[in-house]
């Protein structure tokens, strides 16, 4: 425990060395040796309540915190406590204890030791020093002193329900289409039907020619449910980038809670961040970091090119311009699905660009509702 910060006098305490320096300038002025004595006691009271202070910080017991945060993981515009348990000797009396909280976590009072938050802003947020605020039994003086540690919090960001219709959209974008005359030979005996989430290299392209539907086979493992989920942020700090932060997070939710592993490709805390993750939590850990891609954006579109995924979810947050081919031509990106940002134009060259290289695609402005943003692309032609 660090030493106290130093020792103040509160308005009582002013007020009575005040009212004793009057009532010595009137003893003085009478030569009344009855208000003397009593400006001396009213002069006194403030002089042993600083002794007082000086005492009890030199001789203070070790004290600890614990902070209890509920629920585990805070997101914007949903409530959330702090309870904090001092560890070590007792609180001593005439005592309080408080947090230093950042003004965008909007703390709300609850009580002596515990307190209510409503975050309005995602991110990391540093909660602490709490401060133990001590006094005289008579409030004349007060100081203070650190107690504890600061502490990391992480809030998600607003995420909405995504409706299962849509992310079966989504992943039907993700399978390849091949055409050709149906016909059934023994070989028929040993694969099946594609099935969303299917790996792709499971494929048996002889029955998938002669059924002209996608068919894997029965006698090897084919199932890899793992979804890329992209979200490249533009330059602006704004109401949309944080829109678009949340329709990715909601998208990843969906998936996880379908039970699908999801890998999240973004960039956080200046680098690029390529996380593959089966919890709400940790996904939502990583959304909660997310930043302007900046010149790490070729370098998260590579990554999403050269995997091996079943599909890719991409939310493109006023995407640079020079990225423009390298998206439309990606590769692994074709025949997948994206929200394109715009507040300014929504249907910009880029939606075009996607929609002929393969992608389920649309345009929105980054404001509104995000389960109807993604609603709206189940009307969007897989090609």
């Amino acid at each position: 425990m660090s030493g106290a910060t130093g020792v103040r006098v509160t308005a009582r305490g002013w007020g009575m060395l005040l009212v004793g320096a009057l009532l010595a300038a009137v003893a003085a002025a009478l030569q009344s040796l009855t208000t003397a004595r009593i400006a001396a006691v009213v002069l006194a009271i403030p002089v042993v309540a600083l002794l007082w202070a000086l005492v009890s910080s030199a001789f203070a017991s070790r004290r600890g915190l614990r902070r209890t945060l509920r629920p585990r993981g805070w997101q914007v515009d949903v409530g959330g406590s702090v309870e904090l348990t001092p560890t070590g000797a007792a609180l001593p009396p005439w005592s309080s204890l408080r947090e230093r909280v950042p003004a965008t976590l909007r703390r709300r009072g609850l009580g002596p030791y515990s307190y209510a938050v409503l975050p309005s802003q995602r991110g990391r947020h540093v909660l602490g020093p709490a401060v133990l605020v001590r006094s005289d039994p008579w409030a004349i003086v007060w100081w203070r002193t650190p107690i504890g540690d600061v502490a990391d919090v992480l809030v998600w960001p607003r995420t909405e329900h995504v409706d299962d219709a849509v992310v079966a959209r989504a992943l039907e974008a993700s399978a390849p289409r091949s055409h050709g005359l149906p016909q059934r030979t023994l070989e028929d005996l040993t694969v099946r039907e594609y099935r969303r989430g299917d790996d792709l290299h499971r494929v048996h392209w002889r029955s998938t020619a002669r059924h002209g539907e996608l068919m894997v086979r029965h006698d090897e493992p084919t199932t890899t449910r793992v979804i890329d989920v992209l979200l490249l942020l533009g330059d602006e700090r704004d109401d949309a980038a944080e829109w678009a932060v949340s329709a990715a997070a909601s998208m990843a939710v969906a998936l996880l809670r379908g039970g699908y592993t999801v890998r999240v490709v973004t960039v956080a805390d200046g680098r690029l961040v390529d996380v593959t993750t089966t919890t709400v939590g940790d996904a939502l850990d990583l959304f909660a970091l997310a930043e302007p891609a900046a010149e790490h954006a070729a370098d998260a579109l590579r990554s999403v090119q050269r995997s091996t995924s079943a599909g890719v979810v991409a939310v493109l947050d006023r995407p640079a311009a020079s990225l423009d081919a390298s998206i439309a031509a990606g590769g692994a990106l074709r025949q997948s699905t994206a929200l394109v940002v715009d507040p300014v134009d929504p249907d910009n060259a880029l939606v075009g660009l996607l929609q002929h290289g393969g992608w389920v695609v649309g345009g929105c402005e980054g404001r509104g509702s995000i389960a109807e943003a993604w609603l709206a692309l189940t009307s969007v032609e897989v090609r």
